[in-house]
């Protein structure tokens, strides 16, 4: 029987790894190598997985955007290589659609500086309408988003990255103050910033948000073109279907095939986001077997060290069958050393894995979030491996621990006593 409490039992273990101490350090160092590649691997590809599909995992998830390009097919008469606009009507259309929770506009980008206290810097504008205000991800930092009494009343005001805020006029608030932009002045009424990093209509450090129709009204002389439309389905609706039906609105309001991918380019976010969920579930797994393989390969290194050791302990295990020690008190020795080795190692590559993703979630994260344009969300995303695949990952080293040491087990329980008290 395996005597856990029995400290002359873990002594004799401790002594026959002992003997064969230069083999069982080489050999674990096998396990040690495969948990550590294992378990850092999979903490950073799970990490990374998490930062790409919760930035995108918001309304702009199940959203569609679509923006006017030259036709490249003849239809109803209208030659191709026609350039043509979206208007304001159409999104109104398309927000009464089945299944559209919202359709907004984004209006002409311009490249005016903004203007403040006589110094000019470095900025676009770009209209939004409050459909999408919504879908683009913005949130208010300071003072207030753009609202429906802003758009009807076609009202000066503008919103101000909050970077940008900060570069302007460091240390103090800009909510309130009046900026130029073009030839005429904008009171600022909020900074925000990004949530939704990964579908960028527009730079979220140098872009000054302006009302829609207070554009169209003071720049673009009651066009009421867009410059691209950004449709958002229900949670449930088929983004798909919803695709298909705004392109079929848009082009016979334009005379425009719906067969033209160029003229209609349209980018859907759902499935964008289905297919890098599908590219990191191949990568975890790809990370699992190979981390796996290499940590079966440890596992094969420990079974064979332990065959040895059985070898040379023929004769011992000879006289102690001979003195009567029952079959499964030699297994549980072999076993017990088997498992002592693994899990020493395997414990050891989890240690230096968690401490190596501790430093990179201390110097890599930050920087990974600030490439990507996120603002500092390090509290919220990790590189460390969560506990529940932690505990899934030791539960493997265990059940590896001990397959190690079922055909040395079963090695030592076959061998005659007779035979082994004759060698010599």
């Amino acid at each position: 029987m395996i005597r856990i409490f029995d400290i002359e039992w873990w002594n004799e273990i401790f002594q026959s790894l002992g003997r064969n101490r230069r083999r069982s350090i080489f050999t674990a160092l096998g396990v040690v190598w495969g948990t550590f590649m294992l378990v850092l691997l999979l903490g950073v590809g799970m990490g990374l997985s998490d930062i790409i599909v919760g930035e995108m995992a918001d309304n702009a998830s199940n959203s569609t955007f679509m923006f006017p390009q030259q036709t490249s097919i003849p239809y109803k008469g209208m030659k191709s290589g026609r350039w043509w606009n979206m208007r304001y009507s159409d999104v109104e259309e398309l927000a009464g659609l089945p299944g559209v929770k919202t359709a907004g506009a984004l209006g002409p980008t311009r490249n005016y500086k903004l203007i403040y206290n006589s110094i000019a810097h470095d900025s676009y504008t770009a209209a939004y309408d409050l459909g999408f205000q919504e879908t683009d991800g913005i949130q208010a930092f300071e003072g207030r988003l753009l609202n429906r009494i802003d758009m009807k009343e076609m009202r000066k005001v503008c919103l101000v990255p909050k970077a940008m805020a900060e570069r302007i006029d460091p240390g103090h608030s800009m909510i309130g103050k009046a900026v130029k932009l073009g030839n005429t002045y904008f009171t600022v009424v909020g900074t925000y910033v990004k949530t939704n990093q990964m579908f960028n209509m527009t730079n979220p450090d140098r872009t000054v948000i302006i009302p829609y129709t207070t554009d169209n009204y003071i720049f673009s002389q009651g066009s009421l073109y867009v410059t691209s439309v950004a449709v958002t389905g229900y949670i449930n609706a088929d983004l798909s279907k919803i695709e298909r039906e705004c392109r079929k609105v848009i082009s016979e309001n334009h005379l425009v095939s719906p067969d033209d991918d160029k003229a209609i380019y349209s980018f859907n976010a759902k499935e964008l986001l289905d297919k890098i969920k599908g590219l990191f579930n191949g990568v975890i797994f790809l990370t699992w077997f190979v981390g796996a393989g290499t940590l079966l390969a440890g596992i094969i290194g420990i079974s064979n060290i332990m065959l040895i050791i059985v070898r040379e302990r023929r004769q011992e295990i000879g006289v102690r069958r001979a003195l009567g020690a029952k079959p499964k008190e030699i297994i549980g020795q072999v076993l017990a050393e088997s498992a002592v080795l693994s899990l020493t190692a395997g414990v050891l590559g989890l240690t230096m894995a968690v401490l190596v993703q501790g430093v990179l979630d201390k110097f890599l994260l930050p920087i990974i979030l600030q490439q990507a344009y996120i603002e500092d969300m390090s509290h919220l995303y990790t590189l460390q491996l969560p506990f529940g695949t932690a505990l899934l990952a030791f539960g493997l080293i265990l059940a590896g621990s001990l397959a190690a040491g079922i055909l040395p087990a079963y090695k030592a329980i076959t061998i005659s006593a007779v035979d082994a008290l004759r060698e010599e």
